[in-house]
């Protein structure tokens, strides 16, 4: 008995033979033009081929589907988003919520989309609808760095730890890095608001948590040039330098090498 265009390309779909599962997939929709599922799968295959002329092919076999869920508006936003069409990609998250309203998923993709666009006010007003747990109140804390109000994130990231330390054990090894991470980030913003005590305190826990993040020491070294000892600087900060991996050692270059203050610690650190 001959297999069917559906059971064919669903065989190369799993032996990764994407152009034959498409041409299969194309002789079944040809047959059966209302055919949702063939088509959803046709839409996955055209998204893995990944070429602008397959993700526009892909994005005309959604406005053929007979019912649009959420998770095609997901899939729809991804596919305008590689290419390059931010605002048509906020758009099907939009029409996603509105399927779907109150999905976290759903909103957090949102938030990056608006984000990317610099949307940041927009970002935040969605934030607020949200309910006020410790992730929310993370986003928000992250969101007002974004927009320069280090004061009121520190506020939010204090009430996101807050509720962690309410919720679970010192030695709950699922939310530990989210619980450094929170640290980090008071400190970060408690550094640029020039609370020196503050930001030690912080890093120093968030230290315990997670003591191989080079970050950590890193960040204190610059604490250390606002304190005024560049010999402090240059033991913390050569500790999370060597202790980098490549990227993030670009990264801490560019942190050095942009503000005035770290010119001298820049100099004898990397020259």
């Amino acid at each position: 008995m001959p297999y069917t265009p559906m059971q064919l390309a669903e065989a190369f779909i799993h032996t990764g033979e994407l152009a034959d599962a498409l041409d299969a997939l194309n002789q079944q929709l040809d047959a059966h033009p209302g055919d949702d599922a063939a088509r959803r799968l046709r839409i996955g295959v055209l998204l893995r081929r990944a070429s602008d002329d397959y993700l526009h092919q892909a994005l005309a076999d959604f406005d053929h589907l007979a019912r649009v869920s959420a998770d095609d508006e997901v899939l729809r936003s991804v596919i305008l988003e590689r290419l390059q069409n931010l605002d048509g990609a906020l758009e099907a998250m939009t029409r996603a919520l509105a399927i779907n309203p109150g999905d976290d998923r759903l909103t957090e993709r949102n938030l990056h989309l608006l984000i990317a666009q610099n949307k940041i006010d927009a970002a935040l007003e969605l934030v607020r609808t949200q309910e006020r747990t410790w992730r929310w109140l993370q986003w928000e804390g992250d969101l007002l760095v974004m927009s320069g109000d280090d004061m009121m994130a520190t506020a939010r990231y204090g009430l996101a730890l807050a509720q962690m330390n309410e919720r679970y054990t010192a030695d709950d090894r699922f939310i530990t890095p989210i619980r450094a991470r929170l640290l980090l980030t008071r400190g970060d913003a408690y550094r640029r608001l020039g609370d020196i005590g503050q930001a030690e305190k912080h890093y120093i826990a968030a230290g315990k948590l997670i003591p191989t993040d080079p970050m950590i020491a890193f960040n204190r070294g610059l604490l250390a040039v606002q304190r005024g000892s560049i010999a402090d600087a240059l033991k913390f900060c050569g500790k999370g330098f060597s202790e980098a991996s490549a990227a993030l050692r670009t990264e801490m270059e560019i942190v050095l090498r942009g503000d005035d203050r770290y010119a001298e610690l820049a100099r004898q650190l990397i020259g």
